[in-house]
């Protein structure tokens, strides 16, 4: 007599075929949520950073600014240390508060973000905003806006 324990080359087949249908149908829905998460991060340090700029303003009693590129963003305090003062670039002895590099497909759409000047933002002693607007950033067809047309500096998602 023959022990029949086991499973069957053809079980075995069925069962494989059933789990390449199921990731299949699972694969798209994970690849979203993870763009919508990169997203949702992405958007939420950046409105951590802007806040944490304006608190640093008052706090210095002096310019802080925020330059964006399509990768990432700088904030650095604009006091003129080793060369002029809110000339909106990085001198030599200003200190740089936060250099961030936004995480693999997600960018800041510089081009279109609606500000003066699309690249930059600054806030001053006060804590207000010097060049307010909208800064949108998008991750795989997806995309959430940070509104700082406020001039008090206050930040919206949307």
């Amino acid at each position: 007599m023959r022990n029949k324990s086991g499973f069957t080359i053809m079980e075995l087949m069925v069962v494989i075929a059933m789990l390449a249908v199921i990731s299949a149908l699972a694969l798209p829905s994970f690849a979203g949520w993870r763009n919508d998460a990169k997203l949702r991060d992405a958007v939420s340090l950046l409105r951590g950073d802007i806040e944490m700029a304006k608190l640093r303003a008052v706090r210095e009693d002096d310019f802080v600014a925020i330059l964006f590129d399509a990768n990432g963003y700088t904030v650095f305090v604009d006091d003129g240390a080793g060369g002029d003062r809110g000339d909106w670039e990085i001198d030599p002895n200003e200190q740089v508060l936060q250099n961030r590099q936004l995480p693999a497909g997600v960018t800041i759409d510089v081009a279109d973000s609606d500000m003066f000047e699309n690249d930059r933002t600054r806030f001053n002693g006060r804590g207000r905003i010097g060049n307010p607007g909208i800064v949108k950033i998008n991750a795989a067809g997806r995309r959430r806006e940070l509104d700082m047309k406020n001039r008090f500096g206050r930040i919206t998602i949307r």
